[in-house]
């Protein structure tokens, strides 16, 4: 069964039973045809208001299948709920929607309690109905909305108590709020032109094992590099041309914690990494991400490989948006460790957040091994990306 059934009785119907009962046996004493009708009317009710809500909800399905929506701030969107009825029908139900206030109800229908809204909505079933509840909302912030509860409520015949049905399972909807960019200041200050393995627009830098075609020969080129197939054809010598490319790729590493505490600047660091994201995707550049907080699996803390394209954007922004305002933190200095140690480096190590004398340690570590350190300072309406000063400290990490 997918509902649990529990009820809200008032006394006064147990008394009016009781009262009923007395008055089937009195109406013999009396020789009072009257009574005697009155009490069997009273009992009869009482006793099909009793087997009503004792088969209410037995063939009562919720089509509970996941669903995943992407949103921005101030955007819109609604829940889908389609119950089928194949018992009893449901006659002046009231249908309560408790879910997280990341999203709220469109024209201020709900009330909002403990970070959470709930919406009171008449909802009749008839039997053999399918009928489906739509709810239209407005997102308000970043994180993940849930549908958290559902429940039907059903009111006795005498209006005296109600049967409620709560759905036992884990609603599968959810409402994924990207964070909204900041702008982030010298982001294009740091572009690298080393070789490595990014194709760009301009380099000083070949792939020599990825050709792009051919041009015409000038003198300025070497004669290695003329290509006789192509110029046989051409009848003019022709110069082999490869793609451009430079060693681009960056890791974001971020410190959600602020000593014991998440800090206080959370979504303002958090809206500056996604404005990377999406200028990072723009120009084609590789970039992994990690994150300290707590992931079952053979990494133990939140990480993406890296990668480029809107796949990989897609990605950060979804991590983004589930970090919600007390995670489970992983200590930053044994994430750092971990990357150190086991995780693909790359040349430019971006960090945000807060740093202490041992993960200074280890920047240290990570910039021996030749990457560029550099720090985000987020501030209310933009951030800052700086050369990050890491004090120089000798030994191995731990």
């Amino acid at each position: 069964m997918e509902w649990e059934k529990y009820s809200v009785e008032d006394n006064s119907l147990s008394i009016t039973g009781v009262l009923a009962t007395i008055l089937f046996f009195a109406s013999f004493y009396f020789q009072s045809w009257l009574v005697f009708l009155t009490a069997v009317m009273i009992l009869i009710f009482i006793f099909a208001n009793s087997f009503y809500l004792k088969h209410i909800g037995k063939h009562l399905y919720f089509e509970n299948t996941l669903q995943r929506n992407k949103f921005f701030p101030e955007e819109k969107g609604e829940w889908v709920l389609t119950f089928a009825n194949k018992g009893y029908p449901i006659m002046k139900g009231n249908v309560r929607i408790y879910f997280d206030d990341n999203v709220e109800p469109i024209d201020g229908f709900g009330q909002k309690r403990s970070g959470q809204f709930e919406l009171n909505i008449p909802f009749s079933l008839n039997y053999n109905q399918i009928s489906t509840l739509k709810i239209p909302f407005t997102t308000r912030k970043r994180g993940v909305a849930k549908i958290r509860r559902i429940e039907w409520h059903i009111p006795h015949f005498f209006g005296l108590g109600e049967t409620v049905l709560e759905y036992k399972s884990l609603v599968m909807q959810e409402a994924l709020i990207y964070p909204l960019p900041i702008p982030v200041i010298n982001m294009r200050s740091f572009l690298s032109a080393r070789p490595g393995e990014s194709f760009v627009s301009h380099s000083l830098y070949e792939d020599y094992l990825s050709p792009a075609g051919t041009r015409e020969y000038v003198y300025s080129d070497s004669f290695k590099r003329i290509n006789w197939k192509a110029s046989a054809k051409m009848q003019t010598l022709q110069t082999k041309v490869f793609d451009s490319v430079a060693e681009v790729g960056w890791h974001l590493s971020l410190n959600l914690a602020d000593k014991h505490a998440i800090t206080n600047k959370l979504e303002q660091l958090l809206s500056s990494v996604a404005e990377l994201a999406y200028f990072f995707t723009k120009q084609n550049i590789p970039y992994s991400l990690c994150i300290n907080m707590r992931f079952a699996g053979t990494i133990p803390f939140y990480y993406i490989p890296a990668g480029s394209g809107k796949e990989q954007l897609q990605k950060v922004l979804e991590a983004l948006a589930i970090v919600d305002q007390q995670p489970s933190i992983y200590p930053y200095e044994k994430m750092l460790s971990f990357y150190y140690h086991h995780l693909a480096p790359q040349p430019y190590h971006i960090h945000g957040g807060e740093s202490s004398p041992r993960s200074e340690e280890l920047f240290s570590l990570i910039q021996k091994r030749g990457a560029t350190l550099l720090e985000l300072y987020p501030n209310d309406k933009d951030a800052v990306l700086k050369l990050k000063q890491s004090l120089v400290y000798e030994g191995v990490a731990r």
